[in-house]
């Protein structure tokens, strides 16, 4: 897709953004002065979406709920004084802004640096019929305008910031877009147990095992969804590299050549980075929890990984300690790299996380 047809897909969901919200607006007046109006659920409340789903099927369904719900906000905003006759009822202009659902957009990472978003702007219809793609990738200017938003978009491509609905707005011939978020206020406990110490290691069948010296409590993180993610993303990188090693191409296209692969790079690069927030944020969580104020973590899965292999063996473990080490940090938690003999069991439910937390205190100067 061309910038040009990205401009008129954008000014042309703008316009419909800009109608559907009109619409509702209308007819909750309507509903306020109790004038009838057909659009109520069976509950009585006015519902407009099976209308404008019917109206505009080339919109995404999530831009639809997220035009209805802005005008509904805005109509309760401004009900008093406009039934009261105080001011004129409240108008979006043709060239409002385009509500994006939360799950209608997300922040992706784009090499090294970069960040983009990938954006849903097609309903599923719609792109089957234009035989494309409903989400459009997008690079932020911000990779340049602005260097200090690089920690504030990598915590959004993590998963560690909490998105609200964001909106793409043009201003000046250029399109932004402005996404909200919120600092997740980072659970503390009250007191923590002196002594209380909870270690993790990393599993053979599990990803990661944990168990405290003074409680019963053990547990694992599973690494399945792991696992069979990554064994497809192994098989889609062998499949396209096939495809390019008997392709023919030769010097020139093969940059164009490369860009599936490159792609699916970035794809499984953003998911590894997302899953190790995800299981960092588990952990502390648990520490928190049994208000447990020291973490003892296995340093280097790695070296141990060439004795006997662990589930995680091929993934960024070290990106996952740095991760569980700054959520730690939020709640107030120590956490401390150990480097423990190999006690690593078949079972990985057999306290394997207790036995080696206690070779870690004994280690202890």
């Amino acid at each position: 897709m061309t910038w040009e047809e990205l401009g008129y897909l954008l000014r042309g969901l703008s316009l419909k953004a800009c109608r559907m919200s009109n619409f509702c607006l209308t007819h909750h007046l309507l509903r306020a002065l109790k004038l009838e109006t057909e659009y109520l659920n069976p509950q009585g409340h006015l519902y407009c979406y099976p209308h404008l789903a019917a109206e505009y099927p080339d919109v995404p369904s999530g831009i639809v709920c997220a035009a209805e719900t802005r005008a509904r906000k805005l109509f309760h905003k401004h009900a008093v004084n406009v039934l009261r006759g105080d001011t004129a009822m409240v108008r979006f202009r043709k060239d409002a802004s385009i509500p994006l659902p939360v799950d209608g957009y997300k922040i992706v990472r784009i090499g090294d640096t970069d960040y983009g978003v990938d954006i849903q702007l097609l309903s599923r219809q719609e792109a089957k019929r234009r035989k494309g793609r409903g989400r459009i990738c997008v690079v932020l200017a911000n990779n340049r305008r602005n260097p200090k938003a690089g920690p504030v978009l990598q915590k959004l491509a993590d998963g560690m910031l909490r998105r609200g609905v964001a909106s793409l707005f043009r201003k000046k011939k250029d399109w932004y877009i402005s996404i909200p978020y919120e600092m997740e206020a980072a659970e503390r406990a009250e007191d923590f147990v002196p002594g209380l110490i909870m270690g993790v290691v990393f599993g053979r069948q599990c990803a990661l095992a944990y168990a405290f010296n003074h409680l019963p409590k053990q547990g694992e993180l599973p690494a399945d969804e792991i696992t069979a993610r990554e064994a497809r993303f192994h098989e889609r990188k062998e499949k396209l590299q096939k495809q390019y090693q008997w392709s023919g191409r030769k010097g020139r296209g093969t940059e164009k050549a490369m860009q599936p692969l490159r792609r699916l790079q970035e794809k499984e690069r953003n998911y590894r980075s997302l899953v190790n927030g995800r299981y960092a944020k588990r952990i502390v969580e648990l520490a928190v929890k049994n208000r447990c104020g020291e973490i003892r973590l296995e340093e280097s899965p790695g070296a141990e990984a060439r004795q006997e292999p662990i589930a995680l063996a091929h993934w960024p473990a070290g990106d996952l300690q740095n991760k569980l080490c700054q959520k730690a940090e939020e709640a107030g938690i120590t956490v401390r790299k150990c480097e423990v003999p190999n006690l690593r069991s078949p079972d990985i439910a057999d306290c394997e996380a207790a036995r080696r937390l206690a070779a870690c205190e004994e280690n202890d100067p």
